[in-house]
């Protein structure tokens, strides 16, 4: 969705640069489509990074400390991760409803459409966010999801002889 959404962006901001200069009459809805797509792009984005685990981590200290204190911190951390994600999510879905009746300028949208995807990203984070919780607290890893990779080869472009790699790595 966020991919999608990501070329929705780029579509319609080429077109309003295209009908900006090129044409007389600007694009007015391009605008606001664009930052209704990326709206879109960032909630889901932000979710899909916290499926992969792709959010970046501050952990200088924490790994200097005994493990059983490192998985203590990071239930903790979780813990309030999932009570923020919580929150944004009554929070999205109270601004969502209020902006039902509301259109947007342009293209007379409702603003749910813009409004809408915090609550429903959030709501995909908090149910991630509770699945760690139940265990251990630590997040797999991307590279737990790299099994069906397990017979990629990988070749350097100086070991290849006449297309045939002299090794895998």
């Amino acid at each position: 969705i966020a991919c999608g959404a990501l070329i929705v962006v780029i579509s319609s901001v080429s077109w309003g640069v295209v009908t900006r200069y090129i044409t007389a009459q600007p694009a007015a809805w391009a605008s606001e489509l664009a930052t209704l797509a990326f709206a879109w792009v960032v909630f889901f984005g932000a979710a899909a990074c916290i499926k992969y685990n792709l959010h970046p981590t501050i952990d200088l200290v924490v790994v200097r400390l005994p493990a059983r204190l490192q998985q203590l911190i990071r239930w903790v951390n979780h813990a309030l991760l999932f009570g923020f994600f919580g929150f944004m999510v009554w929070f999205g879905t109270r601004f969502a409803i209020d902006a039902i009746g509301s259109p947007s300028a342009v293209l007379r949208l409702p603003l749910v459409w813009l409004y809408g995807p915090v609550a429903l990203c959030f709501g995909l984070m908090a149910i991630r966010m509770r699945d760690y919780l139940g265990h251990d607290g630590s997040r797999p890893s991307l590279a737990l999801r790299t099994d069906g990779l397990v017979d990629l080869h990988v070749v350097d472009a100086g070991e290849v002889d006449g297309g045939a790699p002299r090794g895998r790595v």
